[in-house]
């Protein structure tokens, strides 16, 4: 037996090890036709190990005669071998559409939907005539859809004129089509969109307002404006999204009214993570109180988010310090991401020396606030609130102290000591003396070594 043929024997007969093995020194000289073919029935072994190292193997050598083999695949009766056979045809991109468009569907609608999904997800210009021809033939609706999706994702402009026959045949064509038609981004199709905007349902409205972002111009941009009196509820999403994209596109200014505001609210209270991260672009500042007192609430959700709002925040520092007793005061659920931020604003003015002009009742109010959160049950609330009474003012601090010593948490008392060995014996003396006696070690010693510290250095410096 010669070599050639034993790998060809281990690929059709040999233990899952032994196979795996194989696939993975196989290199280009070895892959004949018969060994490209074994290959490919690979995807339907039993060992998902086999499965992978094939499937991985395919799209590394990424010839167009793997496709030819795996296609036939996506008739298996098991949805899992159907989907990897999916899966290896799109990753094999270009090199599948030739043996995607030739292949024998029988007939099959639901085979022939998963091709043309698969054809659209490749996006090869060559897929486009196959895709059209079937959208002229078929009655199926499923496969319609799947057709008119293609035909956006294709971007075949050729195509436009026939999407928009198909928009008014059926109202389950009508999203996919408004959809296929934003990507193809065509004038006949933004001027088609425009124009049927106003007679359309809610759902329609939602694809069409969504689609507009995508293939609109500048007087695109000012009809959504005119829009922003009339929408409500969820169209208010799409709306904000695709007037934040041409915003964008062209450099242009968004009029800040009462209205806009308004939209922009319920954008962030109502829409998804990225629908909230558009509308916060939207907003150049947030001084102002409904604003930032949703934003405030927001902190905790999602890192990038956070990172938008705190941006914003940063540019009016002083802002925060009026609002932030209303927001703790609302005990929001993130209250521990509200103090962390309210640090980190404490540590930018400090830093950067910024003059803050609160008046001292405003101070107050924060501290008073703040010292209420000392007994809270989240123990990274309780170190936050002591390290902020500690920045904002020592002698309400102190007043509070006793709290602060008995905290139930070991290391929230160790971070106490840390914060009273920044200021003389003679203010944090009494605190530092309750902490010797800990009931924890680690508690007692740190006191007990700043503490003698502390008293020696007075009374080196007395001598």
């Amino acid at each position: 037996m010669s070599e050639q043929q034993n790998k060809l024997e281990i690929l059709k007969k040999g233990a899952a090890e032994e196979k795996i093995e194989l696939l993975y020194s196989l290199s280009g000289t070895d892959l004949n036709d018969e060994c490209i073919k074994a290959i490919a029935q690979l995807v339907q072994d039993e060992d998902k190990g086999v499965r992978n190292a094939a499937s991985m193997q395919m799209i590394n050598f990424a010839l167009p005669q793997f496709a030819l083999y795996v296609v036939p695949f996506v008739t298996s009766p098991d949805i899992s071998v159907r989907n990897l056979a999916g899966e290896i045809l799109i990753k094999l991109g270009s090199n599948s559409v030739d043996a995607i468009i030739q292949f024998e569907h029988q007939d099959d609608d639901d085979t022939l939907k998963f091709l043309i999904d698969i054809l659209g997800l490749i996006g090869d210009q060559r897929s486009s005539l196959f895709v059209m021809g079937i959208l002229s033939v078929s009655e199926n609706d499923n496969v319609i859809l799947a057709c008119i999706e293609a035909l956006g994702n294709l971007r075949y402009e050729s195509s436009v004129d026939v999407l928009m026959l198909f928009y008014d045949r059926n109202e389950l064509y009508k999203p996919t089509t408004v959809e296929a038609l934003g990507k193809i981004s065509s004038r006949a199709a933004l001027n088609f969109l425009i124009a049927k905007f106003p007679v359309e349902d809610e759902l329609t409205q939602y694809s069409i307002l969504e689609s507009l972002g995508n293939l609109g111009d500048i007087e695109t941009y000012f009809f959504l404006l005119e829009q922003v009196n009339t929408v409500s509820g969820p169209l208010i999403l799409p709306l904000i999204t695709s007037i934040s994209l041409l915003k964008d596109r062209y450099n242009l200014d968004i009029p800040y009214d009462n209205r806009m505001k308004s939209l922009l609210m319920y954008t962030i209270s109502e829409g998804t993570l990225e629908h909230k991260k558009i509308a916060f672009n939207m907003i150049e500042t947030f001084e102002d109180k409904d604003i930032l007192f949703t934003s405030l609430h927001l902190l905790g959700e999602d890192y990038e988010l956070d990172e938008m709002i705190k941006s914003k925040l940063f540019g009016t520092c002083e802002y925060i310090y009026y609002e932030i007793s209303r927001v703790i005061n609302s005990k929001p659920k993130n209250l521990r991401h509200v103090l962390n931020m309210f640090q980190q604003i404490i540590s930018y003015v400090n830093e950067y020396q910024i003059q803050i002009e609160v008046p001292m009742l405003e101070l107050r109010g924060i501290t008073q606030s703040i010292s209420g959160l000392l007994n809270h049950s989240d123990e990274e609330v309780r170190r936050a609130s002591m390290e902020i009474l500690f920045t904002l003012d020592l002698e309400t601090a102190l007043m509070f102290v006793d709290s602060m010593v008995s905290d139930e948490n070991m290391w929230n008392r160790i971070r106490l000591v840390e914060l009273l060995e920044q200021y003389p014996i003679e203010a944090i003396e009494i605190p530092l003396q309750k902490l010797t006696k800990d009931e924890d070690e680690m508690v007692r010693d740190r006191a007990a070594f700043v503490y003698n510290y502390k008293t020696n250095n007075v009374s080196t410096n007395t001598n």
